[in-house]
Formats: structure tokens, C-alpha cells, sequence
């Protein structure tokens, strides 16, 4: 059963009451201002509000778990039977540190258990809807969404983990003018932006007036752009009311966002600066520049593959923006998404992840490939092992070594793939400086090497760790990067006088 609320105002002693304000005894009966259905997920979002304002953290998704399992009156077998948690770890490890925070924050001084969980969350939602609509603000909270604007929001109802990433992202938007998500391909970048902005457009105070999703993959000109998004946020009466000039319609759309809180995410966005036509990426270096140092209450998301160094004259020079890497899924993001496809070998899921480095993506693509080679069998799979490559990740590849390494960073690379598979272990910085020099017909300069090296780490290309005793760097490479390398599916990474071939690994 569905509990309902309805919500009544009490401005009958503002006010004389009429014929039709009056019930059968004659006293003012209240106005209904609306009513509103409690769901789980409407509970879920109060709660989730309350809890981040005292403790500033939102609920975990296996608290979440573990909430959705109680409101239903499941069993800890039944709940944990659709996750990758065994029910001992959501009763003893999570239920019993959820249940004291849940009492701390809406107990009121009961405890919060699992069989009274349900009554307190429709309780607390009556109560959180009730003081917003007495406080006479136009912006009370109701069940309505604030419509995202521009383009379709992505798919985000199968979306794993990130709280962390959602909790720091809510605060930045709300504080910095530009914020730069960064990863490579298939990591979740567009995900999370849209992601965030579904979690916004359902918040019951809205901190932004608009909302708006652009894909920018097919790298539109400026004034497209600008005027598209110009007419999203006050739409011009007539088109001879639009300036001629790119630089106007720019401090037009500027002053907009400085009338209105606009998010504007624009999603991959490097394309933009991938043209070959040298106008258009100086149009774009500017507008983005504008949109950084002028004063506006709006922030515009972007995401890419790698930090566009146009966006990291910015940082260097401490403007309001924000570099925000992105990393895979966390391990238990990871198991859940595993397990919802199928995968239940906890081992297996735990080798799976370690190889694509929770990228869920490279993830998803494996369990296609396991579902129709391997009969959905990982131990069938992990009897033939093998690194697969998606067809997303090696487009991604091909285009970084057909058209963007330098030739010593396409060497470094090589070189980095050939000696993992021979001694096993991550390349020290003195060691890489010294092989590479020796096997380059012309002497390479530490200044050039290191500016290689964090080019590569920029495109997440390589990776490095520091010991934590000796304090060396050392370099590795993701096992799909290592693979890609050394098949050399496209004959795209070894150039006439690179190192030859060495025996391609599994």
C-alpha cells in the first residue's frame, strides 16, 4: 500500500473565509495545496537530503540496498540475492551502522530498525513536505522534475557507484564557472554528467534555473552553438533580434547565464578542438575562456577524453575551473555490475575487474563476449585467458596512434609493452631513460622524455605509482593498452624504425 500526503495551508486567519471555504459546523476548512504519493524513491530522496545535510555524505548504494529491501519486508537472503553482497555482510556490516545513523538523523529519539524503517520514511516525507509548502515560498518541494533541456539525457537507470563522484560534483557546480570530467573511453564520463543532472532536475529546492544536455561529437561552429543555446534559455523574438557577430551572441548568452543559473553539459567535448580548421579552435579557446573569467551564476560541465590544454592554460593560470579525473568503478560498483549481468565467481569478478581497471565499458563488452563464446561461463573463459579489446576502445586507440602521439611517445609505449612482458614487473623512470636512449639513434633529453611521459599520463595512456620507501616512480600499462600494442590490430604503433615485433602475449 502506497501511503499518500496531502499537504493544507492554514491562511484562513489572513483572509475572510467564503460561503464555499466553510464546512458543515461552519469553521474555514483548510486549502489543499496538493497531494502527492509516498514512493520509495520519493522517501529515498528526502532522506538522502537529510542525511547528506548532517552527516555530508549521501547513502551508499548498499545502504540504499538495504533501505529498498526493508521498505519491501525482504529478507536479508532476499536482498542480498540481487547484489554481489552476501547476506551476513548487508545484516551485520551494513543494516547495523545504517540503522544507527538512521536513527541519529530521523529516529526523533526512536530506533530505526528494519521492521519500523517504512513507517519512519513515510512519517518524515509527510513532515518534510508539510513545513515546505507552510513557509510561503513559490519553490516548495514537489514530485515535479525540472525538464532537461537541449538534447536526451542518456540512459541512467542501470548506473553503479559513484557517490563519491556525485557528492563532489553537486558541490562544485554549484561553486565553480567551468569543471572539466576527464577519462578515457568508456570509463562513465557521459554517465555521470548525466547522472548528476537526473539527480538535480528531481531536487525539491532546485539550485538551477535550466538545465541543458548537448552532445557536441559532430563539433558544431561557435555560432551554432551559442545560438542554440541561446534559444534553449530565452528564445530571440525574431531572428533579425541575433547578433551578427560571434563575440556579441557570446556576451548575449552571458549575460543570460548571468540572469539565470544555467548547468549546460556539453558532452564530448574535444571534438571541438580536433578540427583541422584553425578559426573554429581559436572561436572555441575564447568562448571558453570568456565563459571562465567573466562573472556569471552558471556552470558549464564538459567532458572529455583528456584535458584539453586550452582548458589547462586556464587552471596553470588559477581560474574558476576544475580538472575532475575520472577513475573505473570502485570494487563493489564493479562486483554489483557484474553480478547484475550474470557473473556470480566472486574470483573470477575480482580478475575481471583488476584487467579493465573497472571500466565498465571494456567490462560490458567482456560479458558479451563471455555470454556468446564461452556460454556465459567465466570459468570456461578464464580456462582460454586472453585480454579482449572493445571495438570502442580500440577506435579510441587508433585515432591516438594514427593521429596524436609524437614518435618518442609512440616509443616509450612500445618499449613499456615489450619489457612488461618480459620481466613482469612496472619500468622505473632511471631504467626507462636509460633503455630508451640506448636503443634511439639520436640522444634523448631527460626534458624531452618527461614532457613524453606526461603527455601519456594526460591521455591515460600509462600509469605510474612512487615507492613509498625510496620515493622512485615507475611506469606500467593497463593489460587492454598492453594488448593493443603488441596485436597492432591496424598497423597503426610501430612506424618504419621502431623496435621489432616481439611474441604478442596473451
Amino acid at each position: 500500500m502506497i501511503n499518500t500526503v496531502t499537504v493544507f495551508s492554514t491562511e484562513s486567519q489572513f483572509q475572510a473565509p467564503t460561503h464555499s471555504s466553510l464546512n458543515q459546523t461552519g469553521e474555514e476548512s483548510p486549502k489543499v495545496l496538493f497531494t502527492v504519493k509516498v514512493t520509495f524513491e520519493l522517501a529515498l530522496a528526502v532522506v538522502n537530503k537529510l542525511v547528506f545535510d548532517k552527516k555530508g555524505r549521501y547513502l551508499s548504494e548498499a545502504e540504499i540496498l538495504v533501505m529498498r529491501g526493508a521498505w519491501h519486508d525482504d529478507d536479508y537472503e532476499e536482498i542480498a540475492s540481487n547484489s554481489s553482497y552476501s547476506p551476513n555482510y548487508l545484516k551485520g556490516g551494513i543494516a547495523r551502522r545504517l540503522w544507527d545513523m538512521l536513527s541519529e538523523t530521523i529516529g526523533n529519539g526512536k530506533r530505526v530498525g528494519k521492521k519500523n524503517l517504512r513507517d519512519f520514511l513515510e512519517q518524515v516525507t509527510e513532515e518534510y513536505y508539510a513545513q515546505s509548502a507552510s513557509k510561503e515560498e513559490h519553490n516548495f518541494p514537489t514530485n515535479d522534475l525540472i525538464q532537461v533541456l537541449g538534447g536526451q539525457l542518456p540512459d541512467v537507470s542501470s548506473f553503479y557507484g559513484r557517490v563519491k563522484e556525485l557528492t563532489l560534483l553537486k558541490e562544485l557546480v554549484a561553486k565553480q564557472r567551468c569543471i572539466s570530467l576527464v577519462g578515457v573511453a568508456g570509463i562513465g564520463k557521459t554517465a555521470l554528467a548525466a547522472k548528476l543532472l537526473a539527480e538535480i532536475s528531481a531536487e525539491s529546492q532546485p539550485r538551477f534555473d535550466y538545465l541543458i544536455w548537448k552532445s557536441v561529437a559532430h563539433a558544431p561552429l561557435l555560432q551554432d552553438l551559442a545560438t542554440e543555446l541561446l534559444d534553449l534559455i530565452e528564445p530571440l523574438e525574431t531572428p533579425s533580434s541575433s547578433p551578427k557577430y560571434t563575440q556579441a551572441m557570446i556576451t548575449m548568452l552571458l549575460k543570460q547565464m548571468q540572469s539565470r543559473r544555467c548547468l549546460v553539459v556539453l558532452d564530448e567535448s574535444e571534438a571541438l578542438f580536433q578540427t583541422k580548421n584553425l578559426e573554429q579552435r581559436l572561436d572555441y579557446r575564447l568562448f571558453f575562456r570568456r565563459l571562465v573569467e567573466e562573472q556569471h551564476q552558471s556552470c558549464l560541465l564538459l567532458t572529455n577524453r583528456i584535458l584539453l590544454d586550452e582548458l589547462n592554460d586556464l587552471i596553470v593560470a588559477k581560474r574558476p575551473l576544475r580538472f575532475f579525473r575520472i577513475e573505473g568503478l570502485d570494487e563493489d560498483a564493479a562486483m554489483q555490475f557484474l553480478s547484475k549481468k550474470g557473473l556470480t565467481d566472486t574470483e573470477k569478478c575480482h580478475q575481471l575487474i583488476q584487467t579493465y581497471r573497472g571500466n565498465p565499458s571494456e567490462l560490458e563488452a567482456v560479458i558479451e563476449r563471455i555470454n556468446h563464446f564461452f556460454s556465459g561461463s567465466t570459468q570456461v573463459f578464464f580456462q582460454n585467458p586472453t585480454t579482449l579489446v572493445s571495438s570502442k576502445f580500440e577506435e579510441m586507440l587508433n585515432h591516438v596512434f594514427g593521429h596524436v602521439l609524437t614518435e618518442i611517445e609512440r616509443k616509450i609505449l612500445i618499449y613499456t609493452a615489450e619489457e612488461i612482458v618480459s620481466t613482469k614487473e612496472s619500468i622505473s623512470f632511471a631504467k626507462l631513460l636509460s633503455d630508451i636512449r640506448q636503443r634511439q639513434k639520436a640522444s634523448v633529453s631527460t626534458l624531452e622524455l618527461i614532457k613524453a611521459l606526461e603527455n601519456l599520463e594526460k591521455q591515460s595512456l600509462i600509469e605510474s605509482s612512487k615507492n613509498l620507501v625510496t620515493k622512485e616512480i615507475s611506469f606500467t600499462l593497463q593489460p587492454v593498452i598492453k594488448k593493443y600494442i603488441l596485436t597492432d590490430p591496424q598497423g597503426l604503433v610501430r612506424v618504419s624504425d621502431a623496435l621489432p615485433n616481439l611474441a604478442v602475449a596473451s
